[in-house]
C-alpha cells in the first residue's frame, strides 16, 4: 500500500469541507424566529443579504414592516406582492411593535 501523501490529505480535506458545508447550512435555523406561516418565505429571502438579529430589536406593525419590505425592493430585492404581504404578515406577528406604556399612575 503507498503512502498517503500531503497533496493528497490536503485535497481529500479540501472535498469534505466543500461537500460538508450546504449540509450544515440547511441543518443551521437561525434561533427566536417563531413558527408560523410566512418564516419560511423570510428566511429564504431576507437572510440573503442579512443577519437574523436585524429583526430581533426592530419592531414594526404591518405597515411599518410592509415599508421597510418595499424599502428593500427599492435597493434591488427581487421579491412578489404576495411574498411582501406574506413577510410583513409574519413579521408584524412575531416582531410587533410593543404597545405604548400607560403614563397614568395607581392612586
Amino acid at each position: 500500500m503507498p503512502p498517503i501523501r500531503g497533496k493528497t490529505v490536503a485535497a481529500f480535506l479540501a472535498c469534505s469541507l466543500v461537500l460538508a458545508s450546504p449540509a450544515l447550512a440547511q441543518r443551521a435555523q437561525p434561533a427566536g424566529f417563531p413558527d408560523a406561516p410566512g418564516k419560511e418565505v423570510l428566511l429564504a429571502k431576507c437572510f440573503q443579504c442579512h443577519a437574523p438579529t436585524m429583526w430581533q430589536d426592530h419592531r414594526q406593525d404591518r405597515r411599518g414592516w410592509e415599508s421597510v419590505l418595499y424599502r428593500m425592493v427599492g435597493r434591488g430585492a427581487l421579491w412578489t406582492e404576495d411574498e411582501i404581504k406574506t413577510m410583513a404578515d409574519y413579521l408584524a406577528t412575531a416582531y410587533p411593535r410593543p404597545a405604548p406604556a400607560s403614563n397614568q399612575e395607581t392612586p
